[in-house]
C-alpha cells in the first residue's frame, strides 16, 4: 500500500486490552527502531471500549500512547531508541530528548487508518470526545 507495511489487529474472542497494548508496541517499536513506514489499520469493531479510543486519539495526537511503555520495557525502549539518533549523527543526552525523538518518530512513520460504520449508535457522541479519530 503506496510503500507502507501493513499492520492489522487480529480480534479474537479472548483478546483483550493487554493484547492491544501488545500489538500497539509492536507497531510503535516498528516505526521508530526499525523506521519502517507502517500503516496500522484498525475496525471500530475492534475498539474494546472508551479507554480505547481515548488511548487512540491521544497516540494520534501527541505521537504518544501515555502509559504503554513502563518500567523494563520502557528502559528497554530508551536503549533501543539510542541507536536511532547516533546512526544520524545525533547525541540525545537524557530520556525525555530520547523519548521525544522516538514520539518524532512514530508521528514521522506511523500512519493510522480507523475505518467504521457510520449508522452505529454513539457514533457522534465518540466523534467528540475522541476529535483526532475523526480528523
Amino acid at each position: 500500500m503506496n510503500g507502507l507495511s501493513i499492520f492489522q489487529i487480529k480480534v479474537h474472542n479472548k483478546y483483550s486490552a493487554d493484547d492491544f497494548d501488545n500489538d500497539l508496541q509492536t507497531v510503535l517499536l516498528r516505526a521508530e527502531c526499525k523506521a519502517e513506514k507502517i500503516c496500522f489499520i484498525i475496525d471500530e469493531s475492534n475498539a474494546l471500549d472508551s479507554g480505547f479510543l481515548e488511548q487512540m486519539n491521544t497516540l494520534l495526537v501527541n505521537a504518544q500512547a501515555p502509559d504503554l511503555f513502563e518500567g523494563n520495557e520502557l528502559a528497554s525502549l530508551m536503549t533501543v531508541s539510542k541507536e536511532g539518533p547516533q546512526q544520524d549523527g545525533v547525541i540525545l543526552d537524557s530520556p525525555d530528548k530520547l523519548y521525544q525523538w522516538f514520539t518524532q518518530q512514530v508521528s514521522k512513520n506511523l500512519h493510522i487508518v480507523f475505518t467504521m460504520n457510520p449508522p452505529k449508535n454513539g457514533l457522534a457522541s465518540q466523534a467528540a470526545t475522541s476529535p483526532a479519530l475523526f480528523n
